[in-house]
């Protein structure tokens, strides 16, 4: 069975819903079908249509990841490492858990709020945040604060694309930017970087 065409399937019958619980399910790792960077952009395609459609796009999206943050980030505050053992419903690899913990010990706090754009760490820094007990209210700003930025990136790409080229969106910005254009090249190096040293 296409685990995609199904989680599309999910966003055409429930709509904002269906996102929410994709969400939610894969930033809790209750049940992670498949990552974000797959199913949200063919998500956004059936959603997104114009700027109203995009907010709620982006706004469920985002409300979905914080919530299922929180339940994976409290389970391991009260739990500590033995929640994987203790909670065998939680789809995690102790792999993942340590490389996450490398992550925020190298980073700290903040590393909630730029592990969200990263497909290796979005649901995963939950983990080390909790063991360490971050202040939960941080923890949830960071998290949704970066799960916005990336939803929001997600569905304005999807929307920019029914309206023209991508490409040429990106190159008629960057050539009329070209500060912002060489910044944000700047920022995309430096997360790769840091990417590079947490798989490392």
């Amino acid at each position: 069975m296409d685990l995609t065409q199904t989680a599309v399937d999910l966003v055409r019958t429930y709509g904002y819903l269906g996102v929410f619980l994709f969400t939610f399910l894969e930033s809790s790792m209750l049940f992670p079908l498949l990552p974000s960077e797959v199913v949200l952009p063919a998500a956004a395609a059936v959603l997104v249509v114009d700027p109203l459609s995009l907010a709620l796009f982006a706004g469920t999206a985002t409300a979905g990841v914080t919530v299922g943050s929180l339940v994976l980030f409290v389970a391991f505050a009260r739990g500590g490492e033995r929640a994987l053992s203790r909670w065998s419903f939680l789809r995690v690899d102790r792999e993942d858990v340590e490389r996450g913990r490398r992550w925020f010990r190298r980073w700290g706090d903040h590393s909630v709020l730029w592990g969200r754009l990263l497909p290796v760490l979005r649901s995963i820094v939950s983990i080390p945040a909790g063991i360490a007990r971050m202040d939960v209210r941080r923890f949830a700003l960071y998290s949704a604060v970066g799960g916005l930025a990336f939803n929001a990136a997600v569905g304005a790409v999807v929307y920019a694309g029914r309206q023209r080229s991508v490409y040429h969106v990106a190159t008629e910005w960057g050539r009329s930017h070209p500060v912002a254009a060489g910044g944000a090249f700047a920022v995309l190096a430096a997360i790769g970087t840091g990417v590079w040293y947490y798989v490392e």
